[in-house]
């Protein structure tokens, strides 16, 4: 879908697009697009539109970090999967071989990998509205998502 008909209807008279993103999701799952325009920002997912006028941008953030409960749970994980095929529990210490015990460490350690993997994000806090809008990606991209809103709101006030 082009441009022009994901947001044909919407712009207002005298409204350009300036420049688009494309964000994705934690962990680099699903994606979408953000336009920036001269007024406002648009957030365009499978179903549904939303705007985002710079002058209602109470703040923004922009963020790298690891995912502390994915650690959490995948080391939750790795722990119970050595602590079942080392140590055993009485009758089930024939077990510790099996399948569901290297699968319950193989499981713990991709989920511990994914969580150590530093996300990049915008955090943009929107007056008035109770959700935080989150849109991941790439830094460079994000750079410029980031100094664009700054842009717009210091103009704006």
């Amino acid at each position: 879908m082009s441009m022009q008909k994901e947001t044909e209807g919407y712009l207002a008279r005298g409204e350009v697009i300036e420049r688009e993103f494309n964000v994705r999701g934690r962990f680099a799952l699903g994606g979408y697009k953000v336009y920036a325009t001269n007024k406002r920002l648009f957030i365009i997912r499978e179903n549904s539109i939303k705007d985002i006028d710079y002058n209602h941008i109470a703040s923004i953030e922009l963020k790298d970090e690891m995912s502390w409960p994915a650690i959490v749970v995948g080391l939750v994980f790795l722990v119970a999967g050595f602590v079942v095929m080392f140590l055993g529990f009485g009758q089930w210490r024939m077990l510790t071989l099996e399948w569901w015990t290297w699968a319950l460490m193989a499981v713990g350690l991709v989920v511990l990998i994914l969580g150590l993997v530093r996300t990049q994000f915008v955090k943009v806090v929107v007056a008035g509205v109770a959700d935080v809008e989150i849109l991941s990606g790439y830094r460079s991209g994000l750079d410029a998502l980031f100094r664009i809103v700054r842009e717009k709101r210091s103009i704006e006030e």
